[in-house]
């Protein structure tokens, strides 16, 4: 007999004196992490490269693993009998009291799903499209919990400042009164409020404010295999609401099992091609550009992707694609100096305003820029992926430009995640440039990319293009 215990808020305890049991199960949540091979402490022997989730010192694991526990039971004892004790199974039961949906606006029916799925079951992850209306689910959900007195403080975890600012502003039009609403960054130190909304990098310095939360939702909740972030959630000790919305899940395994830990299981999941066949996101057209380069490229890979990001053949590409978009285009790079810098000197003289924005730039002026680029039409916005990638709302955004394009599942869909509200602009969808290298190194990434854009049903066009060759207009896909 096998009992599941809850340990403490954030933990389960396998419960048996089946020693083969717990062996297997170690086995079963012990994986390489990404990279190892790479790492000091492995290279030195002091360390396998493995990790385990499983904790043989009190046979216990993170309550989000509760599921995949239940795989691992069923495949390999599923003879063996089973308890779940009372005390385990509240910890995925909420209030399931009925919404009243009266803010400002009325939610889609897949945003009522979420909505009642997060309010039924307590604890998970709802994968919800980027440009889905996550900041709406997440409004109806706390104001839910407070209109019927079931928690008093609500904390919401961000990727950056910009969306401290954006989900302020966001719930405040709404109709959430802004008074109970605080934002937490160098700026504002507003934990005193009934919504708390802040950077996971400013929660890592005020461990000591976490306990007074009842109930935290994290966004782009896919962040939170990150360290500090899960130190975070362990220390939200009394939240028994826990929640996290993302638009992309990892692909590695040790990945979402840290995502799931502290968070929860799968609730629901909504693409972006469903929510797009159902009108509710922009349609994602993919142009992928296939460059062939007259010289072979060799070095590391840093070498190789700078020699290429400065090639005259491309960078006069870059400069008629940019040139030629009816419409503002965001324009996503790596590096500060080496792409942003340089391509911003590059691009200007363009009939565009060339800006560039990255991690450097104050959090008012990428709002600014944000809310220019919803005013005009005339903007080549060249930024970081690390400040672009995530939750940036800019409704009319029809074009975007890989310029620099990654391997990374999450970065791409995050980033193209940007441009799929609709808008009036946007009759025939979004359409996302990948410029895919055929070098060394790189032609793998975009090879990787493809597969992303297909789990996604994205509509996806390709062309080849020869260095050298002349750029027709009709090869943008006109």
């Amino acid at each position: 007999m096998i009992t599941i215990k809850k340990l403490t808020n954030t933990r389960i305890q396998i419960d048996t004196t089946d020693y083969t049991y717990l062996r297997q199960l170690k086995d079963y949540f012990t994986t390489h992490v990404d990279g190892y091979f790479f790492m000091p402490k492995f290279q030195s022997g002091l360390w396998n490269g493995q990790i385990s989730l499983f904790s043989p010192t009190n046979r216990s694991l993170p309550y989000g693993l509760l599921g995949d526990w239940l795989i691992f039971h069923k495949k390999n004892f599923r003879a063996v009998p089973y308890i779940l004790e009372d005390d385990v199974k509240k910890l995925f039961k909420g209030c399931g009291l009925p919404p009243v949906y009266d803010l400002s606006l009325f939610p889609y029916d897949y945003q009522q799903d979420c909505i009642e799925r997060a309010l039924k079951y307590a604890r998970g992850i709802l994968r919800v499209a980027t440009a889905a209306g996550k900041s709406l689910i997440i409004s109806y959900i706390i104001k839910t919990l407070i209109e019927n007195d079931v928690t008093k403080n609500h904390l919401i975890i961000v990727p950056t400042i910009g969306l401290v600012e954006q989900f302020y502003g966001d719930m405040s039009e709404y109709g959430i009164d802004p008074k109970i609403i605080g934002r937490v960054y160098e700026k504002y130190k507003e934990f005193d409020k009934k919504i708390v909304i802040s950077t996971w990098q400013t929660l890592s310095k005020n461990h000591d404010k976490l306990k007074r939360y009842q109930c935290v939702i994290t966004d782009e909740c896919h962040g939170a295999k990150a360290h500090e972030i899960a130190t975070i959630l362990k220390k939200c000790e009394t939240a028994t609401y826990r929640l996290g919305l993302t638009g992309t899940l990892p692909s590695s395994k040790l990945d979402l099992w840290n995502v799931k830990a502290y968070l929860g299981p799968i609730l629901k999941e909504y693409s972006s091609g469903e929510l797009a066949d159902k009108g509710y996101i922009s349609k994602c057209n993919i142009k992928v550009i296939n460059i062939e380069y007259t010289n072979d490229y060799d070095g590391a890979y840093d070498e190789v992707k700078d020699m290429i990001f400065t090639n005259e053949f491309r960078l006069s590409l870059l400069h008629k694609l940019v040139h030629d978009l009816d419409h503002n285009v965001l324009i996503l790079v790596g590096k500060v100096e080496k792409e942003g810098e340089f391509l911003k000197r590059y691009l200007e003289g363009s009939e565009k305003e060339v800006i560039f924005l990255s991690g450097r730039n104050k959090v008012e002026d990428r709002e600014y820029w944000r809310k220019e680029c919803m005013k005009r039409d005339n903007i080549a916005l060249i930024a970081t992926y690390g400040i672009f990638q995530l939750g940036i709302n800019i409704p009319n955004l029809k074009y975007i430009i890989l310029a620099a394009p990654f391997k990374s599942k999450i970065r791409v869909l995050q980033s193209i995640g940007r441009s799929l509200r609709i808008f009036a602009n946007k009759a025939d969808g979004a359409v996302i440039y990948d410029i895919a290298d055929d070098v060394k190194y790189l032609d793998d990434h975009s090879t990787k990319r493809l597969r992303h854009y297909d789990l996604e049903k994205f509509g996806v066009e390709e062309t080849t293009i020869k260095e050298g060759s002349l750029v027709q207009e009709t090869f943008f896909f006109a």
